[in-house]
């Protein structure tokens, strides 16, 4: 992709070469159009071809400033191509990253799915004594868990026994990943469509989806340790898949920087559409913008 565009640029630079001035003097309020997009207003060839521009308005070029205008407009290419490889490379670092919060998501669910009570995330109250005080569990105790709850009897050690199932990590991943998609999709009309095939956007909404089956889990087992004060106590599996939908909408709170550096490599992009032609001005060649 990057040679086919690198060739489409050179063969455009070639035909200015050989066009004659008049034909030159029409495709140049669009090739003024390419150069304003790509470089910096400081830039000395931009500012050339802007006082070539304003100077020839009625008139004809002269053949000294077709080199001028050349170099700009080869200037610009190079920018456009470099904006273009580096939208696609920010997205597949995007879609690495994607692929490997996913993968140990997977990994968590399958590994709980067969050891259950590795770190279960389940909640109950906890006696004020020493577990080595407990001769009993109190009566009526229930410990809950996503899936389920359990009441301890006598025979139950209260400081290690509890009512997980395969399926708890699995289910809160799920419910993280669902609360993910839908913040997701409530954040995709702050970002522009992609003016590139690389489609930042798309690969942005993904990786909330892994970071929120990820953040739902992180965050009950943050509250099963008490890291959180006066959160330590979820009553039913209501509460939990509650809690995991919050942690998992939450993931915005840490793509959302991922999210401003996509806006400002879109930003940086060639825009399908050209930008207004100065005024007054002929517009009769469209510059090529790349796809990559």
């Amino acid at each position: 992709m990057d040679s086919a565009l690198a060739h489409i640029h050179a063969a455009h630079v070639l035909i200015l070469q050989i066009v004659s001035l008049d034909d030159l003097h029409s495709m140049l309020a669009d090739l003024l159009m390419l150069i304003e997009a790509h470089l910096p207003p400081e830039d000395r060839r931009r500012l050339s071809v802007e006082r070539i521009f304003k100077s020839s308005e009625g008139g004809r070029l002269a053949q000294s400033q077709r080199q001028t205008v050349i170099d700009a407009v080869r200037e610009a290419y190079r920018v456009q191509r470099h904006e273009v490889v580096r939208e696609r490379s920010f997205a597949q670092l995007v879609w690495c990253w994607a692929i490997g919060l996913l993968g140990i998501a997977i990994t968590i669910a399958f590994f709980t799915a067969f050891i259950p009570t590795l770190l279960p995330i389940c909640f109950g109250p906890t006696p004020n004594v020493p577990s080595a005080e407990i001769v009993e569990p109190p009566r009526g105790l229930i410990v809950v868990c996503p899936l389920g709850q359990q009441s301890f009897t006598g025979n139950m050690d209260l400081s290690s026994e509890f009512a997980a199932s395969s399926g708890d990590y699995a289910v809160v991943e799920t419910v993280g990943f669902v609360a993910a998609a839908v913040t997701a999709a409530a954040a995709l009309h702050q970002l522009r469509g992609s003016p590139t095939a690389s489609n930042v956007p798309l690969a942005l909404a993904c990786l909330k989806l892994p970071a929120g089956a990820l953040t739902a889990v992180l965050g009950l087992l943050l509250m099963r340790g008490e890291f959180v004060p006066g959160l330590t106590s979820l009553d039913s599996s209501a509460q939990i898949i509650g809690w995991a939908v919050i942690f998992g909408a939450a993931q915005h709170l840490f793509t959302k920087v991922v999210d401003a550096r996509g806006r400002e490599v879109m930003e940086a992009a060639p825009s399908p559409q050209p930008a207004a032609a100065p005024q007054g001005a002929p517009a009769r060649l469209e510059p090529l913008h790349g796809r990559a």
